[in-house]
Order: C-alpha cells, then structure tokens, then sequence
C-alpha cells in the first residue's frame, strides 16, 4: 500500500475525535498523516493554511516526519514558516479560533456567510515571506512522497491485518 493511501485510512480513523491524531496508537501513524495534510494544504491555500487548518499538532509530527524520512529542506522550510507565526502570533496557536486571525483571506463559512473579513493578525512582510516560504515547498527541494513510501512502507506493511 502506498503511503498516502495509507495515511488517507488513519486519517478517517481521527474524524471523530476532531482530527486529533492522539487517537493513532503508533508515532509512524501520526506522522503520516500529519505530512499528508501538510501536502494537501500547502498545496491548496499555503502553510498558512496548514496551520490555520491543523496547528501545532500537525506541524510538529510533519517537521518530524520529514526530517524521519530524510526531506532535510523541506522540513527547513515548514520550520522556517513556524518561527515566524511562533514569534509574530505566540498565542496565534493555542485554538482553532485563535489561528483563524492568521489567514489573510476572507473566510467563508459552510452556511455561505462570512466567518472573517480579509486581513490578518500577522504583519504583511511576515505573511509575504510565508508564501515565499510557502511556494519554496511547492516546488518539493526534496522527493518527500518517494522518501515516505521508501521509510514507511515497512511500517504499514508490518500493521496489516493477518
């Protein structure tokens, strides 16, 4: 099984539980599915994103993940973003509300109306270096797909079913 394919079932596993990955017994599983959806959300909207979407949890298994795997510069740039949301808006990840007023968008609820005006808590030079940042991932200085399934298709191979 692939990696993803992998982290997209433990993923399911944490819906109940509002996405916390403290439901996933093994680290390996954790970090999974936390570099997963630090992919799928850069990819979508930027770091910023990432963090608004998943915070501290998700970084720091993420960071861990690709360092794990060996993706040594993409985890430098994720780590890169962190220092500045952690040194511009040290409360800014305490709760989902709190990092709601990082986003510089305008965000639009589920019910079509709007959950935050455009603008941000963060100075506009520390939002611009994020994309920076943030494109910097997007064109992957490191295979880290390849370098996940390489490091964790043992792992899942290992927690099949028998």
């Amino acid at each position: 099984m692939e990696w993803d394919e992998a982290a997209s079932n433990l993923y399911k596993r944490t819906w109940p539980h509002d996405g916390s990955l403290a439901v996933l017994p093994f680290e390996w599983q954790r970090e999974i599915v936390a570099l997963m959806k630090l992919g799928d959300e850069i990819m979508n909207g930027g770091y910023l994103q990432f963090f608004t979407n998943r915070g501290h949890e998700y970084y720091r298994y993420a960071s861990r993940a690709l360092k794990a795997i060996g993706a040594h510069r993409t985890a430098a740039i994720i780590d890169n973003c962190q220092v500045l949301l952690d040194e511009h808006a040290p409360n800014g990840g305490k709760s989902s509300e709190d990092r709601f007023w990082l986003m510089p968008n305008e965000v639009i609820g589920l019910d079509g109306t709007t959950k935050k005006e455009a603008g941000s808590v963060l100075p506009d030079s520390v939002v611009e270096r994020i994309y920076e940042l943030s494109y910097e991932f997007m064109s992957f200085p490191d295979d880290y797909g390849e370098l996940a399934q390489a490091y964790y298709a043992p792992m899942i191979e290992a927690d099949k079913p028998t």
